[in-house]
Order: structure tokens, then C-alpha cells, then sequence
């Protein structure tokens, strides 16, 4: 009967058309093991371990794994130019690169340059270019070889800068401004959530791929070409396992370094860590292990290494962002709405020549 069911719930994810990377329970693990990772290191300096009160409380925890899971909310939306801004960003099918002449290491960090270098070799070399039929790819989210790299560093420094205005906000200690505090926060919550889903989308094999519904063109080893292969990772083995951040917050989370400045090899690396477990985890299907223990062990380090990469780039994200001075003063200005600001419409008045030794002139 257990059989029967697995085998049921792999066939109806089937008719599941796109990839949600894990479900929501998923995002959710990858998200609290990360914060408790986090909370480690918060807890050993005591001006963070106070300023980051909010996101350490239950609440808080709560509401980032929530937001965890909005980047694949937006895919209810049948809005087309959404679509094509917001399905690529959860992949990057690392072989695909190779016909437009890149690799991870030769990428273009900058999404426009990406882009631009993609459509160069695209115009240049098209015989290199794999079949793509615009006609079937009406919002065009199927064309290049996706954004998740470039999305997990755009959003990674969206999280520096929200976490600097409640710093910010923090120092200025002015009850007037306990909406604006509170609006920071939400910020927060809602980058460490949105970073969650792009790393924990980046950890799980099938979003570095081509063959991220079944293997596809030569199959020599004969591994699974069921489209429902990806629905069946991301929620039913996760089910199989009982994998959730209860079962595994004992499990112990690799302390990870990333260049706070850019950590953008950092993600490379990491997504170059998932997609070499592509292959393995084709074979553990094959073989019937992915249910078994060797199953569970794949699932659980596929989880513990987005958890691990995740809150290193916390660490490093709150580290970034400390505020100076000269961020406190800017926001002061900047946030006013006021004639007090200066006004570069008007002339700058002319300055007064001196004589040498000699003070300026009363106003």
C-alpha cells in the first residue's frame, strides 16, 4: 500500500507544469535552521543580539520563514510580464551556458552584462544555440539559462541596506520614528525570507539544471524522464523522510566565511556544490535508495548546506551594514520634507575674496 501511495503521489506531481523548488515546508526548514545558525553568532555581540531582537523572537523567525515561500506565490498570478521577470530567477541550468560561451567562473556578475554577452553569442553563433521556440514561451522565461545567481546577490545586498535603515533608526533613538522602526523591520523579515527562497532554490540540484523535470536528450544510463521527478523532491521525499527544521535542529550546520563586500563567488560555489550533486541524486532514484536511508542523508545535507550558506550570508549581510556617521546624518536629510533642504535650483551665492591674514567680511 506505502508503494502504491509513492508511486501515486509521484505520478500526479506529473501534472505539475512548473518548478517550485522544495514546497513552502522546505523553504520554511532551510530558513529557521539558518536563523538558529544565525542567532549563534548574533548572541556573541551584545548590541546585535539586542538590535536583532526582533528577528530572533518566535514572531519573527515565523514571518521571515513565511516570506520564505512569496517568491513562489507569485507564480499564482497569471500575469505574463511577471512571469518573465519572476520564473528564471529561481535557476540557473549551469550546462546551458556552455553554448553561449560562459561558464559559472566566466559569468558576468552584473545581470545586464550577463544578458548582453547571452545575446551577442546568441546573434554571433547561433548554430551553437539549443532549439527555443518563442511560440510555445509566451511570457519568454525559457530563452537563456536563468537568473537565480544574479536574483541571490541582488537581493543579498537589498538585505545589507534594510538591515543598515533599522541600525539607522536604532542610533536615532526618536520615539517619532517608531512606525518608520517598525517598517525597517518588516523589511528585514521580508529580504531574509526572500534570500531564503533563492538559496534554498539553489541548493536543491534539480534548479541547476537542464534536466530539472527528468532527464532530457541522451539518456545512456537510463534515469528517470518523468516530469514530476521535481514535485517529487521538492515535497514528497521531504515527506517520506519527515524532514523538517523539528527533526533536524539538532543536526549540526557548517560554519560558512563569504566575502561580506561581494560575495557573489560564494554563490557561485554554492550553486556549483548543487549541481554536482545532479547526477546522484538521478542514481539514487534509479536505484530506489532516494526512499531509504542514503535518500534521507542526500535530502538532509541538500537541506543543511542552503541553511549553512544561507545564514553565512546573514552574518555577512549585518556585518555590511553598520552604519556610519555620515549614513545616520544622510538619512536625516534625506528623510525630511522640508524647505530646510537645500535647493539646487537656486544660484550659489558668490563668495567673498579675502585678503591673505585678513578674516571675511561681517555678513
Amino acid at each position: 500500500m506505502r508503494t502504491r501511495s509513492i508511486v501515486a503521489l509521484f505520478m500526479s506531481a506529473g501534472l505539475c507544469s512548473s518548478a517550485l523548488g522544495w514546497d513552502a515546508h522546505g523553504h520554511r526548514t532551510i530558513t529557521l535552521l539558518a536563523i538558529d545558525k544565525f542567532a549563534v553568532e548574533v548572541q556573541k555581540d551584545e548590541i546585535a543580539s539586542r538590535e536583532l531582537g526582533f528577528v530572533l523572537a518566535p514572531s519573527g523567525r515565523a514571518q521571515a520563514a513565511y516570506q520564505a515561500g512569496e517568491p513562489d506565490r507569485y507564480r499564482a498570478i497569471r500575469l505574463g510580464q511577471l512571469k518573465h521577470e519572476n520564473d528564471p530567477e529561481h535557476y540557473l541550468d549551469v550546462e546551458d551556458l556552455e553554448p553561449f560561451g560562459l561558464t559559472l567562473l566566466t559569468m558576468p556578475p552584473l545581470r545586464n552584462e550577463y544578458v548582453r554577452a547571452m545575446v551577442i553569442a546568441k546573434h554571433v553563433h547561433p548554430e551553437n544555440m539549443r532549439p527555443y521556440n518563442e511560440k510555445t514561451d509566451v511570457a519568454r522565461t525559457q530563452e537563456f539559462p536563468g537568473f537565480l545567481a544574479h536574483a541571490s546577490i541582488e537581493h543579498y545586498g537589498k538585505l545589507v541596506s534594510s538591515f543598515r535603515q533599522v541600525r539607522v533608526l536604532e542610533a536615532l533613538k526618536d520615539p517619532a520614528r517608531a512606525d518608520q522602526l517598525a517598517a525597517a523591520r518588516a523589511n528585514v523579515l521580508y529580504e531574509m525570507g526572500y534570500l531564503s527562497h533563492l538559496i534554498g532554490d539553489a541548493a536543491q540540484p534539480l534548479h541547476t539544471t537542464r534536466h530539472h523535470h527528468g532527464w532530457v536528450d541522451d539518456n545512456p544510463e537510463g534515469f528517470t524522464i518523468n516530469r514530476g521527478f521535481h514535485s517529487y523532491i521538492d515535497t514528497t521525499v521531504l515527506g517520506i523522510h519527515a524532514l523538517s527544521h523539528d527533526t533536524m535542529k539538532d543536526l549540526p550546520i557548517a560554519t560558512i566565511t563569504v566575502d561580506r563586500n561581494d560575495p557573489w563567488t560564494d554563490i557561485l560555489q554554492h550553486v556549483q556544490r548543487s549541481f554536482d550533486k545532479v547526477r546522484p541524486l538521478y542514481v539514487l532514484q534509479k536505484s530506489g535508495d532516494l526512499e531509504k536511508e542514503p535518500g534521507k542523508a542526500f535530502i538532509q545535507e541538500r537541506l543543511v548546506d542552503g541553511a549553512a550558506m544561507l545564514s553565512a550570508l546573514y552574518v555577512a549581510a549585518w556585518k555590511a551594514s553598520e552604519a556610519s556617521e555620515k549614513d545616520i546624518k544622510d538619512f536625516v536629510m534625506y528623510d525630511q520634507v522640508s524647505s530646510a533642504l537645500p535647493n539646487p535650483m537656486e544660484p550659489k551665492k558668490p563668495v567673498q575674496p579675502t585678503i591673505e591674514g585678513q578674516k571675511p567680511a561681517a555678513k
